[in-house]
């Protein structure tokens, strides 16, 4: 239930109980027969059944109901999971106003995540970076891996906070070792860069590829560059194309670009200017601007060419 967006931008998440840890998720008869019975444990799993389900199964309101019918005996799961509806809509009226109290309310219960909740809607939908940073702060404190890791960021980029390298290493390996693949992907660009630690290629390479592992497409597209630019590693083309590909295919729409420089400069491949045009179209739909605008003027560049050099 839990998910990571792209690096800079940890998504809401809803808990992940453990009994999906230890046995196959409980089938909804089950579920239900054990929340009738007053197993508050179960009120969260059970409105999940209703929400992950298709078709004529899907049953929002029946879900919501047993979400409220837990936010009110107490349990913080259901108070994440019911503000999660409220703050992104769609099966719910969006309510940021709701989302929050629900996830102050669960942060009072010293839920962790909720705090973290918290923080993200004073960054996102109420601009207040300050609140947010508090919150982050308290989430960090209670072991929340995207609480960690925003307070790096802040330290970092020196958002709320001055910059400072040392605190944004310190909470960047604190996140790290707290699971945050986002986290583990940023630390190894410290070590390639020498951002608050040495230089270290070899270390930021088995970064990469733990938190490639970890299913980042991100850090996969960094593993790509270590090959196609020898960071680490001897140069190889061949791997860095299929590296990149991976990425690309992962959703990491950014690694189309690196595609398109490598087919255009035949890098491991034979030079090919309609192929490196393609990619950069793809790359043009990522939501990085700089990369979209990047891949665009690419594109205008080799598209501009004289009819002596036909795009081949």
């Amino acid at each position: 239930m839990a998910t990571i967006l792209a690096i800079g931008a940890p998504a809401l998440s809803a808990p992940l109980p453990a009994a999906f840890a230890a046995a196959a998720e409980p089938s909804r008869a089950e579920l239900l027969r054990r929340a009738q019975a007053g197993d508050v444990t179960a009120y969260d799993l059970l409105a999940s059944s209703y929400l992950d389900a298709d078709g004529d199964q899907r049953d929002v309101n029946a879900a919501v109901r047993w979400l409220e019918k837990g936010v009110k005996a107490g349990d913080t799961d259901c108070m994440i999971a019911l503000g999660n509806l409220y703050f992104e809509g769609g099966d719910l009226d969006q309510d940021q106003a709701k989302a929050l109290s629900l996830y102050k309310a669960a942060a009072a219960e010293g839920d962790a995540l909720g705090a973290y909740n918290a923080g993200l809607v004073y960054e996102t939908s109420v601009d207040d970076l300050t609140q947010a940073l508090g919150w982050y702060w308290r989430a960090a404190m209670g072991g929340d891996e995207g609480g960690m890791y925003k307070l790096a960021l802040a330290y970092q980029l020196g958002q709320g906070v001055p910059t400072d390298e040392t605190q944004a290493v310190t909470w960047m390996r604190k996140a790290a070792a707290a699971g945050s693949v986002d986290a583990i992907n940023d630390l190894g660009s410290y070590y390639l860069q020498g951002y608050g630690v040495p230089v270290d290629e070899v270390q930021a390479l088995k970064l990469y590829v733990d938190a490639a592992q970890r299913g980042s497409a991100v850090a996969l597209a960094n593993v790509a560059a270590a090959y196609h630019n020898g960071e680490g590693v001897p140069v190889d083309f061949e791997k860095a194309l299929s590296l990149y590909a991976q990425s690309a295919r992962a959703g990491n729409l950014t690694a189309y670009y690196d595609l398109g420089q490598m087919y255009e400069d035949g890098e491991g491949v034979k030079a090919s200017r309609a192929k490196a045009v393609q990619l950069y179209r793809l790359a043009a739909e990522s939501e990085d601007d700089e990369v979209a605008e990047m891949a665009e003027d690419a594109v205008e560049r080799l598209e501009g060419g004289s009819s002596e050099t036909p795009i081949a």
